[in-house]
């Protein structure tokens, strides 16, 4: 889908490896502590959001990318997010990235640079892929958590099952 993506648990800690990540925000953005710190408070509102309605979320982060955060639930109960975007949807406007570029400690130059090597789509196909995104992950950890259920159940029936047979062995003797 041409957008960056990391899946994080429900503490903001990354469990995947993030991929497609773009040079503005890698060699850039987060090269600096002001801009790393930026970014995660960014992600944090995001998520939390997104955790708050358990729907997907779509913001422009501190930086001027579109980003979305998609919540992996079992249930009502938030496990994870789905962390992606880092795409525009229009041109970049030089004097604001320009801004940004001062604030986090970075060469402007390189910085507006870099920004208009981001992939610009419409709003259609961020929507799009945070839905899929959110429908896929949701998919999986339903099944998963189906799944764990039916094992514990059939535990449960063996364990009982063992201790029918072994109470009625006893009361045969």
């Amino acid at each position: 889908m041409n957008i960056a993506s990391v899946t994080v648990d429900k503490n903001g800690t990354p469990v995947t490896t993030p991929s497609s990540y773009t040079s503005f925000c890698m060699d850039f953005t987060h090269s600096t502590k002001v801009g790393d710190d930026r970014c995660a408070l960014s992600h944090k509102k995001g998520g939390e959001e997104a955790a708050r309605t358990l729907r997907p979320y779509i913001y422009t982060c501190h930086a001027g990318l579109i980003d979305f955060a998609a919540p992996i639930l079992v249930g009502d109960h938030l496990i994870g997010t789905i962390l992606g975007g880092q795409i525009l949807t229009s041109a970049p406007e030089e004097a604001q990235y320009r801004k940004t570029a001062n604030e986090i400690g970075v060469n402007e130059e390189s910085y507006v640079n870099a920004v208009k090597k981001v992939s610009i789509t419409n709003e259609k196909s961020v929507t799009a892929a945070a839905e899929v995104l959110y429908i896929v992950a949701n998919g999986l950890s339903k099944a998963g958590y189906e799944k764990l259920k039916l094992s514990n159940v059939s535990q449960t029936l063996s364990e009982d099952f063992s201790q029918i047979s072994r109470s009625e062995e006893h009361t045969s003797e």
